[in-house]
């Protein structure tokens, strides 16, 4: 098997659904005996992906309003 550039063997399709695997019962248990590194890369990887999004979203809502109050303070003196 050659592995893509994300690492995952091709042939090997994972898909995440609310914390979980979907797909045959039969691939799962192939993937976990055979690449349970992989497996637990990817539940992190998604997982860290989910946080990132959550905090960069929080972020964007907190500092968008401040930013606006910073241009008009710059473009009333200038």
């Amino acid at each position: 098997m050659t592995q893509s550039f994300r690492g995952t063997p091709q042939g090997v399709n994972l898909s995440f659904v609310n914390g979980g695997l979907t797909g045959g019962t039969e691939a799962l248990h192939q993937v976990e005996a055979k690449y349970p590194a992989l497996l637990f890369k990817q539940q992190l990887t998604a997982f860290v992906e989910k946080i990132y999004g959550m905090i960069r979203d929080s972020l964007k809502k907190e500092i968008s309003p401040l930013l606006g109050l910073c241009i008009q303070v710059i473009e009333s003196v200038g």
